[in-house]
């Protein structure tokens, strides 16, 4: 279900309305109305648009995925929650940001709003250089992973995961548990690596199946080695098309206690960020996707501040929007 984006939340301090050099992000926010776009593009290609926006944001309001994980609610709120706290953080790049809106869904399952959120993500993909997708439970990833998909349908994708957890259950139905099994299980050719792993957070069952299915990881320990860049590298040296997906309860809780599934001995905002921007200047990313933003659990917009942060240092070292 389709919601266009609130424009109450792009609010915050205003310095000056006509010098650019005094802007906050909330003062170059363009709202889309994603219904309003004409998707009928059957006799052009998606290269051949030109990107109207440095920056795309598109939430995925859903924490069904988090509780049918036996996850703790609440995430649903969180695409809005960051929206705020990135909002009035200051402009320092002559940047320009479309809020393409949110997919939310009153369903018992997550599998049609996955679809739908694909759909949107391949929609959205020519409008802008690079994308934000904010959740939302990490069933996001399954979304995410669709919506390249159908956006490179014959080139190669690996799969990054920031995580403390590997998300390789086993369910009947989808949820924020299983996304990345069903990656691999539906893509014999997708590869997985996951960073930031915690040995406490994962059952022996789920080392198992990493081990059987050829999933990489560095442990959360191991963050900070050399090793840890030199994995990155060669796993991206291998796939055409990079997706990054950061569960934000990788992060120690003493930095994000409003998540779904809270960390301690988790990584600090600053190593996961140089994880991102270690991605990123491999030019195989235009969309990463930020997940188990949980704000009923936050504590002073603690969390959610923390991702207005991170997104302000990744979308300002960037060289798909430079």
């Amino acid at each position: 279900m389709y919601t266009k984006g609130d424009e109450n939340l792009w609010t915050g301090r205003i310095d000056d309305t006509e010098n650019s050099a005094h802007y906050r992000n909330f003062q170059v926010v363009d709202v889309i109305d994603l219904e309003e776009i004409d998707d009928n593009r059957e006799n052009e290609q998606i290269e051949d648009h030109t990107p109207q926006y440095d920056v795309g944001i598109l939430g995925y309001a859903v924490d069904r995925g988090v509780y049918l994980n036996q996850g703790r609610i609440g995430a649903k709120q969180g695409p809005d929650a960051i929206r705020g706290k990135f909002g009035n953080l200051a402009l320092m790049n002559d940047i320009t940001v479309g809020d393409f809106g949110n997919i939310s869904t009153d369903e018992n399952d997550v599998e049609n709003v996955q679809n739908e959120y694909a759909d949107m993500i391949e929609k959205t993909h020519p409008l802008a250089k690079f994308h934000m997708l904010l959740g939302g439970g990490h069933d996001i990833s399954y979304a995410h992973y669709k919506g390249l998909r159908q956006l490179y349908p014959h080139q190669s994708i690996g799969v990054i995961n920031i995580d403390a957890h590997f998300d390789l259950r086993d369910a009947n139905q989808a949820t924020s548990g299983t996304g990345f099994k069903q990656i691999i299980d539906g893509d014999p050719d997708a590869g997985y690596l996951v960073l930031g792993i915690q040995q406490a957070g994962n059952t022996q069952h789920l080392f198992n199946i990493a081990k059987e299915r050829g999933v990489e990881y560095v442990l959360a320990e191991h963050i900070d080695q050399d090793s840890t860049n030199e994995s990155i590298a060669s796993f991206i040296d291998k796939y055409d098309v990079i997706m990054l997906t950061l569960c934000l309860d990788v992060i120690d809780s003493a930095y994000a206690p409003g998540v779904s599934a809270p960390c301690s001995f988790g990584l600090s905002p600053k190593q996961v960020l140089r994880l991102i921007l270690e991605v990123l200047k491999h030019d195989k990313t235009q969309h990463i996707s930020i997940a188990e933003m949980n704000p009923e659990y936050d504590i002073d917009g603690r969390t959610a501040k923390m991702v207005g942060h991170i997104m302000f240092r990744m979308l300002h070292r960037n060289s798909n929007i430079e």
